[in-house]
């Protein structure tokens, strides 16, 4: 049986944390999260949510007891530091508001479908998923949906 403390340990290490790191990040002293790391305390559900946030893993690896080290599909965002370059790169991360402006951005975009699949052809996987399209896949309404024009003023397709 593999516990939440020898996970936290094995993490801790890979990353080159410290228990400081650990203890911040769950709002607790040192010394509680000394004990947490050696067994001694037990997690709280806060403390387990803030693990999930601080760690970037998802819940149901804490909880496994036969797992030691969390694979990919544990990982809340998948290639979290690439995907925070490619904002950065972006600029995205100097933005006052990044939430609001990338909501603006996709609205846009779902607005004008049309004028987006004519200048960058049709948009796939992820970029779907941004966009509200419904992908591949899905029943016949998403079929539907998808296969559907916009409908004019003059209510003209």
């Amino acid at each position: 049986m593999v516990t939440i403390a020898e996970k936290i340990n094995l993490l801790l290490e890979q990353r080159g944390l410290l228990k400081r790191d650990l203890a911040r990040a769950l709002g607790i002293s040192p010394q509680t999260a000394t004990d947490i790391c050696k067994g001694r305390s037990a997690i709280t559900l806060p403390h387990l949510r803030k693990l999930i946030a601080f760690f970037g893993i998802r819940a149901d690896f804490w909880m496994d007891e036969e797992r030691l080290e969390p694979g990919r599909a544990d990982e809340l965002i998948p290639h979290l530091e690439q995907k925070i370059q490619g904002l950065a790169d972006l600029g995205l991360l100097h933005a006052e508001e990044p939430a609001r402006f990338v909501e603006r951005l996709l609205e846009v975009a779902h607005q004008h479908r049309d004028t987006w699949i004519r200048r960058f052809g049709e948009p796939r996987g992820e970029e779907r998923k941004m966009l509200g399209i419904p992908g591949e896949g899905h029943g016949s309404m998403g079929r539907i949906a998808a296969e559907q024009a916009p409908i004019q003023a003059d209510g003209e397709p």
